[in-house]
């Protein structure tokens, strides 16, 4: 499972530094028990734009898990200037754990995110209020993992140019069948963190 992971997250920043070269975001929140991290790299293309990147949570409360995850995703700007929606894809690969109980995680999500940005009239300090929601049904999920939900929201306040404070809530959930075994981790996370771009 590391090497797997490892192989992944390595082609990713190779081939991201390679062919999307345009922006670059990083973005790293913290809660009581839990640790997330994420890299993007955006690139223009035509009337809208692709997104490739790497992320990963780690939480060491009762349920304990550490999930992985590489995004592929294309978006565009709609309806109205500010808001921009993307579909695409995540890989998922972790391990979850509950007193008593393991499983292994591995399973391709479909990706659907929307971020709005409040223009500088409207506010003094620009507001990015984001929503994201990544679900990977049964025929997707390898190894112990039955299904997987993951479903997102922040708040960043752009206080510089290229910097932000961010809040935020996730929920994730996993249902996992091992060895006859047939359970549920779920964990609600209220964050806090930075993202840059550049």
């Amino acid at each position: 499972m590391k090497k797997i992971i490892g192989s992944i997250v390595f082609i990713t920043i190779i081939t991201s530094g390679i062919s999307f070269a345009d922006t670059y975001h990083f973005e790293l929140n913290a809660s009581g028990s839990s640790l997330q991290a994420r890299f993007d790299v955006t690139r223009d293309i035509n009337q809208a734009y692709f997104t490739a990147g790497i992320g990963g949570v780690y939480n060491d409360n009762d349920d304990d898990y550490k999930i992985a995850d590489v995004k592929f995703a294309l978006g565009n700007e709609m309806l109205t200037p500010g808001l921009k929606c993307e579909l695409g894809l995540k890989g998922l690969f972790g391990e979850v754990e509950k007193p008593h109980k393991d499983g292994d995680l591995m399973a391709i999500g479909f990706l659907l995110s929307a971020a709005y940005e409040t223009p500088k009239t409207v506010l003094p300090i620009p507001v990015e209020v984001s929503a994201s929601v990544c679900f990977a049904p049964s025929p997707l999920c390898f190894l112990d993992s039955e299904r997987y939900l993951e479903i997102g929201t922040s708040l960043g306040f752009n206080i510089v140019k290229n910097g932000a404070i961010v809040l935020g809530y996730k929920y994730i959930k996993v249902h996992i069948d091992e060895d006859s075994a047939d359970w549920n981790m779920s964990d609600n996370v209220v964050f806090a963190g930075v993202r840059l771009k550049y």
